[in-house]
């Protein structure tokens, strides 16, 4: 049970993380459309890339929340 309780705050923490850079990626979308409209393209280029590495990074850490539950319910499916 005590394994199932830090498998839990992990979860909790990488779909924080996977929120964190969702909402990162959106800000530097805008950030991007925002440097566009204002013919600045060199930095909006960046802000695209950076939003698109956040993009990245985020899936990754959803993934990795969910490969974690998938962990927990076979567990708990062990134990029954």
């Amino acid at each position: 049970m005590m394994i199932n309780l830090n498998m839990n705050d992990r979860i909790i923490e990488l779909r924080r993380l996977a929120a964190e850079y969702y909402q990162r990626a959106a800000w530097n979308q805008l950030l991007s459309l925002d440097n566009s409209q204002k013919n600045n393209y060199e930095i909006a280029e960046k802000f695209a890339q950076l939003s698109f590495q956040d993009r990245l990074q985020a899936t990754e850490y959803a993934n990795l929340a969910d490969e974690k539950l998938k962990i927990i319910a076979q567990l708990e499916q062990e134990e029954t």
